[in-house]
């Protein structure tokens, strides 16, 4: 049974967004700090930024009522994630994976708060000749037995938020029958989500929105495929079982465009 939201308890929550902006530059010209001025998350995690800190216009670099720390990839133009925290909340930055194959292209960054610790990740694409599936997997399994690491050591809940590159069941793309030879749709990374699942993780969109098809976070630009809602679900907040008790929503901001992805939002009590 999905979990009752009321309007009184989002009042006093702490949002966090999570959005692959596919290039932050180019989304900075399609509405992104109007996006930021409107919606004001607490924490923003971005995925696929795409730049070196030197190449962001100084509005990104230092953005007013954030603090923002950026993690490229060695290559130029090529994946990246950043987290902006809301200046006055107290957080500290502990890094990435710590394994250099994976450091090296920009794919993770670990913060720690005071109620959990939020993990931004964007995980790796599989390559349309499946090439990365077994390093995407390998990365897969690496972030999960650290989430639960950390878990352990830090006595905090963990959050794994971002681009997943894979979406899990049928409803989670509108097109499942045509796609099951399509990395992000193949059996064995789906596999993987289940295995996650029995190690102890939530789909935390799922605990509202259990059953329903046609809730999707990417959409190819080809087609028109996005007016007409055929896309793909693979961007997630998951997270360590207990932190259910904390979880107010967690829903999807179709509606905002500036990259083939739409941001998800997770509200949590304060």
């Amino acid at each position: 049974m999905a979990k009752k939201v009321t309007k009184k308890s989002l009042k006093n929550s702490l949002k966090v967004s999570s959005w692959n902006v596919a290039g932050l530059r180019a989304c900075e010209k399609k509405g992104f700090h109007d996006w930021v001025a409107q919606e004001s998350p607490d924490i923003i995690c971005l995925q696929e930024t795409k730049a070196m800190p030197e190449q962001l216009s100084p509005e990104l670099v230092n953005p007013e009522s954030y603090q923002a720390t950026y993690v490229p990839a060695e290559r130029k133009g090529y994946s990246g994630v950043a987290t902006w925290v809301k200046e006055g909340i107290e957080f500290k930055h502990l890094g990435g994976l710590g394994i250099e194959k994976f450091d090296c292209e920009g794919r993770t960054l670990i913060t720690e708060f005071s109620q959990f610790i939020p993990i931004n990740c964007y995980f790796p694409n599989g390559k349309r000749d499946h090439s990365r599936v077994p390093y995407k997997l390998e990365f897969c399994r690496e972030v999960a037995k650290l989430a639960l690491k950390l878990k352990k050591k830090k006595k905090k809940e963990v959050v794994i938020c971002g681009d997943y590159n894979t979406a899990h069941h049928p409803i989670d793309l509108a097109n499942p029958k045509t796609n099951t030879k399509s990395t992000g749709f193949l059996p064995i990374e789906r596999e993987w989500m289940d295995e996650f699942q029995t190690q102890g993780f939530r789909d935390l969109f799922r605990e509202f929105t259990p059953d329903e098809n046609g809730h999707y976070t990417w959409w190819t630009y080809r087609g028109d495929c996005r007016a007409r809602n055929i896309g793909w679900r693979i961007d997630y907040f998951w997270s360590t079982e207990d932190f259910l008790e904390e979880v107010i929503l967690c829903n999807h901001s179709p509606e905002i465009m500036g990259s083939d992805h739409c941001p998800i939002n997770l509200f949590i009590k304060k």
